[in-house]
């Protein structure tokens, strides 16, 4: 019985680690690009190509001020090697602020 409950201290501890381990993955998703600026892009998730050349040609502040899109706006170092309406999938370093649109710090960008 002893043996027993010391098997399962150990295997609750060595499951806490690996959760633990989990808890640092970095997100990652991917969307349209609709500004870039100096250090920053600002993208759209979850929309179709489609749905992306209908939205082209409207300003990135009035896509902000009307809502309804998955925006996340990312402070990227490189983000002058993209323009507007590259596919791009990317991965956040740290947490995403709650705002909208949302904001977060890219480890890395890339087309797709």
């Amino acid at each position: 019985m002893v043996k027993a409950i010391k098997f399962f201290f150990v295997f609750l501890i060595a499951l806490s680690v690996s959760m633990a381990g989990c808890a640092n993955e970095q997100v990652s998703d991917e969307g349209f690009i609709l500004e870039v600026n100096d250090n920053s892009i600002l993208v759209a998730q979850d929309i179709s190509l489609e749905r992306y050349n209908e939205l082209k040609g409207v300003s990135s502040e009035a896509l902000i001020d009307q809502g309804g899109l998955k925006l996340i706006r990312l402070t990227y170092e490189k983000s002058g090697e993209f323009q507007r309406g590259d596919l791009v999938k990317y991965w956040i370093e740290g947490g995403v602020k709650e705002s909208y649109p949302e904001q977060a710090k890219a480890k890395k960008v890339e087309r797709k």
